[in-house]
């Protein structure tokens, strides 16, 4: 039996990853690789149920023919690099001789769009092992790849692919958890993907195989993850009781790592689903009790454990996101609509947002819909407030520093009733800056909106020293 913790990498070509993929066990094992300790690769590659699917489009494929073609011309006797590819060799004795697998753990697109290139020029080294496709969206994207290169010039492609002349450093482990955990570190400090692509894996692998495909469509079916998930490390990091810092913007090696670290790494292996919220419970004079929960999702700030109960969390404030501030258009409260598709479309004041958004996925997942409107507004007076007491522009920085100073979330996570909320949120002292207030001024202009929206009816020179109590008192008078 193979040592299964054992790690190999290996140098070889495409042509030569290709023969080695098995299609049936009775072909011959010279068609395998060899490692330098005399490990043998040899396999069916697959990939998995939990994978994202094959998304590389036409424009990639132009990429990749017009760097291979640029590299033959300037270096024809070297072969083009395609980096480094991960699987893991599994071997299932069931049925006749038994069946060799080789899981492909990174390296889909790259593996499957060769894939596609061999079939197109008439290289049949993947009849015999041929890539099996399963995912709808993949199914898809195969066909319109298909369609889109046997519409170029056949021999023009057969000139530039030479299966012989494209190579990989293969990464082969026996256990699966190595692969993942190879994975994480290879992605976690490059640049392919982003850090909700690598929960993603990490937490699939720990759903029972009976819901696997489940839990996988489920997962895709959310699109774009890093803003809710951003929101969602602001509001688990940015506390009073446990500050964190979280990385800037433009870190984005160090926000994988985040993510990764806290979504990941850290939660339990019990495989529970749990969520955890506030619970109402009143008790009548006569003794009878009843309860009542505010929302039916799971505490921002709660303990995950790997696998359905982090996927469904991550849905759930996705779905949040989703609903309450991208499309708010499917609210059916009208004045909240029209309150957030307004501030939706304020420009310069993305950092400010990325703070609101937070707040507001923490108070929906703590109140739901109670008071949603007043909430939204109340918010909205505190967070945006640096877009007025500051003279100049937000800087990323200083939103951090605010928090501190201001602990607009754990206000919100304190209360136990959105009244005791409100109050915290009436507490704070609103003031201007007095500079930069000129007409064309960005900041006297958003002035100018805000009073607008509020129905402040300011007149032209009282927005130094009007326009804090102004909207403060309005809001305020939300109930």
């Amino acid at each position: 039996m193979e040592d299964s913790n054992r790690i190999q990498v290996v140098t070889c070509s495409a042509a030569e990853l290709f023969s080695a993929a098995l299609g049936s066990p009775d072909v011959a094992a010279s068609t395998s690789l060899k490692c330098s300790e005399g490990l043998e690769i040899r396999g069916r590659l697959t990939i998995p149920e939990y994978q994202r699917p094959y998304r590389w489009g036409t424009q990639q494929l132009e990429s990749l023919l017009t760097d291979i073609q640029a590299h033959k011309q300037r270096t024809p006797n070297l072969p083009y690099y395609l980096g480094s590819l991960i699987l893991h060799q599994t071997y299932h004795p069931a049925g006749a001789g038994g069946t060799r697998l080789l899981n492909i753990i990174d390296g889909q697109q790259r593996i499957t769009t060769l894939a596609l290139l061999a079939l197109v020029i008439g290289d049949n080294r993947m009849q015999t092992g041929s890539l099996s496709i399963e995912h709808p969206i993949s199914q898809n994207t195969v066909i319109r790849n298909l369609t889109w290169l046997k519409e170029q010039d056949i021999d023009e492609l057969k000139r530039i692919i030479n299966l012989r002349e494209l190579q990989f450093s293969l990464v082969i482990t026996q256990s699966e958890d190595d692969a993942y955990r190879f994975f994480e570190t290879q992605n976690t400090g490059g640049v392919r993907l982003a850090g909700p692509d690598i929960i993603k894996a990490h937490h699939l692998r720990a759903v029972d195989r009976e819901y696997l495909k489940e839990y996988a469509l489920k997962w895709e079916s959310l699109g774009d993850l890093n803003a809710s998930v951003m929101a969602i490390l602001r509001g688990r990091y940015w506390q009073q009781v446990d500050w964190r810092d979280l990385p800037r913007h433009n870190q984005k090696p160090q926000i994988r790592d985040t993510v990764v670290n806290e979504l990941a790494s850290k939660t339990g292996s019990d495989g529970v689903d749990v969520s955890y919220g506030r619970v109402k419970r009143v008790v009548s004079d006569s003794g009878v009790m009843s309860m009542t929960t505010p929302s039916q999702g799971y505490d921002m700030r709660q303990p995950l454990n790997a696998g359905t109960n982090a996927i469904n969390y991550v849905a759930y404030f996705q779905c949040l996101y989703q609903r309450y501030w991208e499309s708010p258009e499917t609210v059916h409260v009208q004045d909240y609509r029209e309150f957030i598709t307004w501030l939706n479309g304020q420009k310069g004041c993305g950092y400010l947002q990325d703070l609101y958004e937070a707040c507001l996925l923490l108070y929906i997942s703590q109140f739901g819909e109670e008071k949603l409107t007043v909430a939204a507004k109340k918010i909205f007076r505190v967070v945006y407030s640096r877009r007025v007491s500051n003279q100049k522009a937000v800087r990323e920085n200083s939103v951090p520093k605010f928090v501190r100073d201001v602990p607009v979330l754990d206000w919100i996570v304190m209360s136990f009733t959105p009244e005791q909320c409100f109050a915290r949120f009436d507490a704070f002292e609103l003031e201007v800056e007095p500079s930069n207030l000129d007409n064309k001024s960005i900041k006297r202009r958003y002035m100018s909106e805000v009073a607008n929206v509020f129905g402040l009816n300011l007149a032209e020179d009282d927005y130094k020293t009007q326009f804090a109590d102004a909207l403060s008192r309005k809001i305020r008078e939300l109930a």
